[in-house]
């Protein structure tokens, strides 16, 4: 035996030659030794031998049964022969054996997955992540396979898990970070963060991120470079997430308040603050006989100027912007533009001096929820946006002279899996 255990140390070392004299010599003096069978079995297959490594592998698994790694063997060489159904029952008898093998479950999900039994590969797969779930190749499985399903956040929770194991280099910390708050894994996510600003101290995203996620130094609103710098880079794929990813809902809900005051007439003037990619245009073209359109991202404005739906684009600030027009707007709309302010005295004081007496102010923010520490009636998420209470909101409007003719609650997309509730004010400048 002692030379037989020296000839599987050759073979694994690559003294190929060494193994198979020892290997064919033992067998010779006992063609049933079982463990020269598997072992000249596996010599076989990576010689291209096939038809007599699975005599060998299968003969040495009949005279050990209650082996499960010749089990396994046996199956990993029927599957690279393409042999998918009996490599499956191979697996399967290992796993009769040792159920909590992690890797097995993952190798029968791999055969499951290649004959497209994908209920039965996902089936697998999770298996093997309860009992190892930092287990990479079968997190990755089950993305993938999640994905082709058109089960977005299933696939988003699997490949998150993976994105954030070890090793890190060349891994963006951002996309940790976005992963890590994905998996509710808020200190993990506010590390990826500081991580981040080490590397980029100028960087604003990465600044008002770890605020968000830490909870600490919490800025009163979002700088004008975050949003500049997070718009822009999102502009391309901006519309295709929020209304085929997250089900957004904010075009919809602020065409909804504008028919609670008006009928499509074309007759107001118009701006919608904060306008992205112009997602609100068609909407708001039906009502305005001129549309503007303002926002911090000119890659933004670059797709809103596209639609055709606007009269004016302007890059700017919006309370800056709205400051020096007083008296400008019948209709002033803002879907999601509120949630990267979280004191909103500047910016509802702005709003009211660049509305006509009359004029109407349609807009969405995030709503608190009972999680939520909120002591001045509004936080700011772990998410990077800004959530408000409706007292807050609704003092705040009356403050600046803004009588609120309706408040509802909504529901203004889904993340993680879960809806996002906001609401929705319409309210006229007194």
């Amino acid at each position: 035996m002692a030379r037989l255990h020296a000839a599987i140390d050759a073979h694994m070392a690559g003294r190929l030659e060494e193994a198979r004299a020892v290997y064919e010599a033992v067998l010779e003096e006992d063609p049933i030794e079982p463990v020269a069978l598997h072992f000249y079995g596996i010599w076989l297959h990576q010689a291209g031998r096939h038809a007599e490594a699975l005599d060998k592998l299968e003969l040495s698994s009949a005279l050990e049964p209650d082996n499960p790694a010749w089990h396994n063997d046996l199956g990993n060489v029927l599957f690279a022969l393409g042999e998918l159904e009996a490599a499956a029952q191979a697996y399967g008898a290992a796993l009769e054996i040792t159920p909590q093998d992690h890797t097995v479950w993952n190798n029968l999900g791999a055969a499951r997955l290649q004959q497209n039994r994908n209920d039965e590969a996902i089936a697998a797969f999770e298996r093997a992540v309860a009992i190892a779930p930092d287990f990479v190749p079968s997190l990755l499985h089950l993305g993938s396979l999640f994905e082709a399903a058109g089960d977005k956040m299933q696939a988003s929770h699997y490949q998150c898990r993976a994105y954030v194991l070890p090793p890190m280099e060349g891994k963006s910390w951002q996309m940790v970070g976005i992963s890590f708050y994905f998996l509710g894994r808020l200190e993990e996510a506010a590390q990826a963060y500081r991580q981040w600003l080490a590397s980029e101290p100028d960087n604003p995203i990465a600044a008002h991120m770890l605020a968000a996620c830490s909870q600490r130094d919490v800025p009163a609103r979002a700088s004008d470079r975050y949003i500049e710098a997070h718009f822009d880079r999102y502009a391309e794929t901006f519309e295709t997430h929020l209304l085929q990813g997250l089900g957004y809902r904010g075009p919809s809900l602020i065409a909804q308040g504008v028919a609670l005051v008006a009928q499509p007439a074309r007759q107001f003037i118009t701006v919608d603050i904060g306008c992205g990619t112009g997602l609100c245009g068609l909407g708001l073209r039906a009502y305005s006989r001129h549309l503007t359109g303002i926002d911090l991202a000119g890659k933004m404005l670059e797709k809103a100027a596209a639609t055709g739906h606007y009269d004016q684009l302007d890059k700017a600030e919006i309370s800056d912007y709205l400051g020096r027009h007083p008296q400008s707007w019948d209709l002033m709309t803002a879907a999601d533009a509120m949630i990267y302010f979280g004191d909103l005295h500047g910016v509802l004081r702005a709003v009211a001096t660049a509305l006509k007496p009359g004029g109407y102010f349609i807009f969405t923010v995030e709503a608190l929820t009972p999680q939520d520490a909120a002591g001045e009636g509004y936080c700011l998420h772990a998410s990077g946006r800004y959530r408000h209470g409706r007292d807050y909101v609704r003092t705040r409007l009356q403050a600046e002279g803004l009588e609120i003719l309706h408040d509802s609650d909504q529901v203004l997309r889904e993340e993680v899996r879960q809806p996002v509730a906001g609401m929705l004010f319409v309210a006229r400048r007194l």
